[in-house]
């Protein structure tokens, strides 16, 4: 991270720290912040949004929040309004191509698509307004398998939506939350709230394997030697020859980071803050980072 703390003392500080491209950026509660593990964690700015989830562009971040949508570019001063007085409660946002306009964002309320108005400023529509039921219109995940063909997680199930948000379908997983999507290669692995996992692979559904003692899946990964992890509400579950074992503090895990080239694995639980191990077994907690983390980024120089 870039230490600006020469500024501090100026009235008119409204800095967002800069990220180098060796730092973990973190989504919390109280905005962003940034840091290495074992190393020094700070907060990257003034802005304390609610932030739920991190989206890298070429030229900076996007952070889905409970208030809204925000961009931040790299060495801008501050956090960029993108969302409008339709846009709240946004749980995950990904994006169809680099411009403002190519975003999607999963919100408590539906899918949302912007186009442009005067002044760069954008307006949303929200694509799910055909479901019936608050819990269909609940979006909690999004997995974009190309621009015009998408999977949403809602509470009460997925749902594969064509054609850009104009025609939605129902999957075999229904009746269900779903928080959790994963693609790996050309399969797509999905969990739900009652600790299934299904499986896309090959144009066909199958229910893969239960995570037993009533703990629901809040997020997946994929260890560099392939073995399926999940961030569970009772701490994370490690699939080994066809079993679920559990590893790692009992705590509601939200989101999982993997060093590719280590050992390394950060987590952030939702209470609970964040911890990181070297050796999947001796987890330590960060201390300075706020109790609630949403979503975590590996550094840059992973991608």
């Amino acid at each position: 991270m870039v230490d600006q703390s020469e500024d501090e003392t100026k009235p008119t500080r409204q800095w967002v720290v800069a990220w180098e491209p060796t730092d973990w950026l973190v989504a919390t509660q109280h905005g962003l912040w940034l840091g290495t593990p074992g190393g020094r964690w700070v907060s990257s700015g003034p802005y304390e949004h609610a932030l739920n989830t991190l989206l890298r562009r070429p030229d900076g971040l996007v952070a889905a929040a409970d208030g809204g949508l925000w961009a931040v570019s790299r060495g801008e001063p501050r956090w960029r309004q993108l969302h409008d007085e339709l846009l709240t409660v946004v749980q995950d946002v990904q994006m169809t191509g680099p411009a403002d306009g190519g975003l999607v964002a999963a919100t408590g309320y539906g899918v949302h698509v912007p186009h442009a108005i005067e002044h760069g400023a954008l307006r949303w529509s929200n694509r799910s307004d055909s479901l019936s039921g608050p819990s269909a219109r609940f979006s909690t995940c999004l997995l974009l398998l190309d621009a015009d063909t998408w999977l949403v997680g809602t509470e009460a199930g997925l749902l594969r939506v064509e054609q850009g948000g104009g025609r939605w379908s129902e999957t075999p997983v229904v009746g269900i939350g779903v928080r959790a999507l994963l693609q790996v290669e050309a399969d797509v692995w999905v969990g739900t709230d009652s600790g299934d996992l299904w499986k896309f692979s090959d144009d066909r559904w199958t229910h893969h394997s239960r995570i037993r003692g009533g703990r629901s899946v809040l997020c997946l990964a994929i260890s560099s030697d392939g073995r399926l992890i999940a961030g569970t509400t009772q701490g994370l579950a490690i699939l080994h020859d066809e079993q679920w074992r559990s590893t790692g503090p009992r705590l509601p895990i939200k989101t999982i980071a993997l060093d590719p080239g280590s050992a390394t694995w950060v987590v952030g639980a939702s209470p609970g803050g964040l911890w990181w191990t070297m050796d999947g077994d001796r987890w330590q907690q960060v201390a300075e980072v706020p109790k609630g983390v949403g979503h975590i980024l590996t550094p840059e120089r992973f991608s």
